[in-house]
């Protein structure tokens, strides 16, 4: 039967072919040799591809040199040359394998002939194309390339945004600025700044001949950002290996462009622009480029020029951005619109997390699935749509681009603190040295730096914000609530942590949430009573309960399978008793106890062996037993506690302790044995004990200090190496051998001087801040005698009713040469301030502030030197003057009698100040002055008699003045503000750290 089926089918061939009219010797040729047919078709390919090359290479060479592309037919050819490549490569493995029948006894003749026909047909096209490949040169390439790409873009919501592009344009037209960074946090807004810069140059602009858009991708490494380049400007790498050749040809390739623009959209990693081809901007080059980034580090490894950052919205403009997203229909209901502000907020002000919130709740009216949503948000699971792959995604790609687990460890520590907290970044440091993360080499200011290089990185990748707490000089961070609720959702997997900080929660989590894996746990600022269970987690390192009541206590037993524990905070909490199992935590390195009001005892300490910080500051308990084997204590704060039973003597064993803070403690005599000692905060009751203490030399040891002569004020001295004199009668007798290296200088409540002691001496040239208060007998600050202050930077004079003038005589050149900020508050028997000889030397002067100087007729008054009246042709020029606020000086009538010019000045503020009505820098104001002001602050009254008596300026100023109410003076209807329209938004908010009031 296969000999049947054999013949018919050789049969049905010969049949076909003959009703086709193909010849039957041509058939036969198929069935004979069907080799010999392939090797004809690889012999024409051979010819295709060589004429491929020919023309791929010369339409490279027209774009590289002249900028030309290829003709759509040429495209199509190239097109079809590639296609006929991959139909024959699919035939290869049909044509060498040889197929038979009748168990190998003959050939399989259909498969030849159906072979053979197939060849003949790629032979026939292969030929076609051939006849096609002779392109002449000019109809090769004839056109220029795009200028660029006009690229969908969605409408800048705000004037946060629209601040941006106009800075970056500025820049952009700017002949001085060659690499422009954009930065922010993923989901800012970045890319669609971007956008429309690029569609305005394309659309509106000929400041460039290309502008040039390239995507960077998370995994960009030098071979893939050159591809990615050269894709744009139309040249292929593909088989091009070396990096180097890359480069060239890609710089000549851009060079060539003149006039160009490159746009490199969210860059995760810097690279040098010769490494990749990049010509550097310049005078030389005409070109310029900008790039996106999250990463204020990637700017400066790009070496960029400016930088600009994009900040989330400001709280108007989200709600506009959110209306236009969820309908404002759907916000008509006024109890669905509370619900909506609250959704809102927890956006944070991320324009991305705006958008898909608001496209996932649009057109919602039911108020229930608002509240569901807010639940979500606040809980930080991403179950809102979009939500997890849009935002959440991204925030923690950032996350992900930490350089080491170190840095990534430290950052999640940051998301134990409650939501929009600003935390206190020493504080946060020391966190992370006591649970081992800054590697244990011992604690001092080499930790403190490491730490501070990692919160420096941390705020570079846009994952935590400058953060500030009103009337504090520390310096604070803060997470955004999007970027903690990412975090927060790292931790719910690996490593474990449990947070429920500042959740007003009365009851704490039940025993089954303390699971053996968590590894932190975060309870502070909630309304705890009591902890009444006994949990197992034998790997937390950390916990952190300050800020609760804990009135009721915690169980005797709570602490026994915590063997791990390193750190536990009980600070500003009601608890009287610890628990005894706390002498077991034999692995604890930091106990804080500060300001635990009710406490009466601490169990016996002579097991915590490993105890390296020791706050019981502000507390009032006996003295624990076992404190004498605490030998590898570090850091001992006592301030303002009462140790019933303490011998002081202890200290003088603790071998390792370097830092000791023992504010309103008179311990003085044995600190001169604690040798390693390298901060010390210590209160001395006289000037004579003090100088004491500075004759013995122990100072020399110290790396910072506060000292506190009179009664305690630790809280006025925020600095390092500071002194405060406080409420003591100062007599120059009995002054001590000053200290050099003072920093700060504070004097309260202190009398017996009419000017500054002259034991502060040998302090003057180091000093930087320096807090003058309500020492009544002072008439002047400075007197002759003194030398120039030239380093001092803030001066603050409050309540001296016996003050006639700041400085007594000429001063001596170079006085008060690195002033930034002069406040003066209250001071009644001031009639003038500042000689016309000291203030021309005022050239750093920032911010001038005076306030509530009844007597006050004039600031700066007539020099007694003709030589400094000529100088600067009778000006007065302050460069640097950014700010000036002069509030309640009824008497005041003239700042300075002659004109001033003051080119920086941003802000001025004059309210209740009557007889002012004439501004020195207004007589012949200055273009760059109008440029640079911002607001004006004024009654209305005020205003109309500046326009009287100075009608140019006001003019030129009058169109950015808008009135607003007076928020602090009382009076009439004409009591209302006139405030210059600023540009610059605001910034900032208070919040507490967890060592300040709740």
């Amino acid at each position: 039967m296969e000999i049947v089926g054999a013949v018919v089918s050789m049969m049905q061939c010969f049949c076909g072919e003959t009703c086709s009219h193909q010849s039957i010797s041509k058939t036969c040729a198929y069935l004979r040799k069907p080799h010999a047919l392939a090797n004809r078709l690889d012999e024409k390919m051979e010819l295709l591809k060589a004429r491929e090359e020919d023309i791929k290479r010369k339409l490279h060479v027209e774009n590289l040199w002249r900028g030309m592309e290829p003709k759509a037919e040429v495209h199509m050819w190239l097109t079809n040359v590639g296609k006929i490549r991959s139909g024959i490569a699919s035939m290869q493995d049909k044509i060498t394998k040889d197929e038979r029948c009748l168990n190998g006894c003959l050939p399989n003749y259909v498969s030849r002939f159906k072979q053979g026909k197939c060849i003949n047909k790629k032979i026939k096209e292969v030929d076609r194309l051939l006849g096609q490949s002779i392109f002449p040169d000019a109809s090769l390439v004839d056109m220029m390339p795009q200028r660029g790409k006009i690229l969908p873009t969605t409408t800048l919501v705000g004037k946060t945004a629209q601040r941006c592009l106009e800075v970056v344009w500025k820049y952009l037209i700017d002949g001085h600025t060659g690499i422009i960074g954009i930065y922010g946090m993923g989901g800012v807004g970045k890319t669609s700044i971007l956008l429309a810069i690029n569609n305005q140059l394309l659309r509106e602009s000929t400041v460039f001949d290309n502008v040039i858009w390239v995507t960077a991708s998370n995994d960009s490494n030098v071979q893939k950002l050159q591809k990615d380049i050269a894709r744009a400007v139309g040249l292929s790498f593909d088989n091009e290996d070396d990096e180097m050749t890359r480069a060239a040809q890609l710089h000549e390739a851009l060079l060539r462009r003149s006039r160009f623009l490159l746009i490199i959209d969210d860059l995760w990693e810097a690279f040098p622009l010769e490494v990749i081809g990049i010509p550097s901007p310049g005078y030389e080059h005409e070109c310029k480029l900008i790039i996106t980034t999250r990463s204020m580090m990637v700017c400066r490894g790009m070496e960029t020029t400016r930088e600009v950052e994009v900040s989330v919205l400001s709280e108007e403009e989200a709600w506009d951005l959110f209306k236009q997203k969820v309908g404002d229909e759907v916000l008509a209901s006024p109890r669905l619109k509370v619900v909506a502000k609250d959704v809102l907020k927890e956006c944070g002000g991320l324009p991305l997390a705006i958008v898909t919130v608001g496209r996932a709740l649009r057109r919602e009216n039911d108020l229930r699935q608002w509240i569901i949503a807010l639940s979500q948000l606040k809980s930080a699971t991403g179950r809102i749509e979009g939500m997890e792959n849009r935002v959440s995604a991204r925030l923690r790609f950032s996350y992900e681009r930490l350089k080491d687990n170190v840095t990534k460890s430290c950052f999640l520590y940051c998301a134990l603190y409650p939501e929009d907290h600003h935390i206190e970044t020493e504080e946060l440091i020391k966190y992370w040295i006591w649970e081992g993360l800054l590697d244990y080499l011992g604690y001092g200011e080499s930790k403190m730096l490491q730490g501070k290089m990692i919160l420096d990185e941390l705020k570079n990748a846009c994952l935590l914000e400058i953060g500030c707490q009103e009337g504090s000089l520390n310096e604070y961070v803060k997470m955004h609530d999007l970027i903690r609720d990412m975090a927060i959702a790292v931790t719910r997997v690996s490593p474990l942590f449990m947070i429920r900080a500042g959740h007003e929660i009365r009851v704490p989590p039940v025993e089954s949430e303390w699971l053996e894996g968590l590894e932190r746990i975060s309870l502070m600022r909630n309304d705890l009573c009591s902890l009444n269970f006994e949990p197992r987690c034998p790997q937390l390192t950390t916990l952190l309960l300050q800020y609760n009541s804990l009135s009721k206590g915690i169980l005797p037993s709570f602490f026994n399978h915590l063997q791990n524990l390193r750190v536990l905070d009980l600070s500003y909490t009601g608890i009287d008793l610890l628990p005894d199992s706390l002498s077991n935590l034999e692995n604890l390195c930091a106990l804080l106890l500060r300001s635990c009001w009710n406490l009466r005892g601490v169990p016996t300490m002579e097991r915590l062996k490993e105890l390296r910080f020791l706050d019981l500051s502000s507390t009032s308990i006996m003295c624990p037993q076992g404190m004498e084997m605490l030998l590898n204590l570090k850091h001992l704060d006592l301030s303002n506690a009462k140790l019933y039973g303490f011998d002081s003597q202890i200290l003088g064993t603790y071998r390792f302790l370097e830092n000791l803070l023992m504010l309103g403690l008179d311990f003085v005599d044995v600190v001169e044995h604690c040798t390693n000692l390298t901060n010390l905060e210590a209160n001395f009751s006289n000037l004579q004990d003090f100088n004491y203490y500075v004759l013995s030399g122990h100072w020399n040891t110290l790396e910072s200090f506060k000292f506190c002569i009179g009664y305690s004020q630790s809280s006025k001295l925020p600095g390092k190496n500071s002194v405060g004199f406080f409420g003591i009668h100062i007599v120059e007798s009995e002054s001590p051998s000053w200290l050099p290296g003072i920093l700060e200088l504070a004097i309260h409540n202190c009398s017996g001087i009419t000017q500054l002691p002259m034991f502060i001496m040998n302090a003057s040239s180091d000093l930087k801040r320096c807090k003058i208060k309500y020492c009544d007998e002072m008439e002047w600050i400075i007197t002759p005698e003194w030398v120039a202050f030239p380093n001092l930077e803030l001066l603050e004079i409050e309540g001296l009713s016996g003050l006639q003038n700041m400085y007594k005589g000429i001063p001596p050149a170079g006085t008060l040469t690195n002033l930034k900020v002069l406040n003066v508050f209250a001071c009644n028997s001031l009639m003038t301030l500042l000689p016309l000889e000291l203030v021309q030397q005022l050239k750093n002067l920032e911010e001038l502030e005076l306030e509530s100087c009844s007597m006050l007729e004039e600031i700066v008054t007539e020099a007694e030197n003709e030589e400094v009246i000529q100088e600067n042709n009778g000006e007065l020029v302050l460069p640097c003057l950014r700010k000036l606020r002069l509030v309640s000086i009824p008497r005041l009538r003239t700042i300075c009698r002659g004109p001033m010019v003051c080119d920086s000045l941003m802000t001025i503020e004059v309210i209740d100040c009557p007889l002012l009505g004439r501004l020195p820098f207004f007589l012949e104001i200055r273009q760059q002055l109008v440029d640079s002001l911002k607001q004006i602050k004024g009654s209305r009254r005020w205003w109309r008699t500046l326009e009287r008596n100075h009608p140019t300026a006001t003019s030129l100023l009058a169109p950015l003045v808008r009135p607003e109410r007076v928020q602090h003076c009382s009076a009439s209807n004409e009591d209302i503000i006139v405030e210059i329209n600023t540009i610059c938004s605001s910034g900032g908010s208070s919040g507490n750290s967890s060592f300040g009031p709740r």
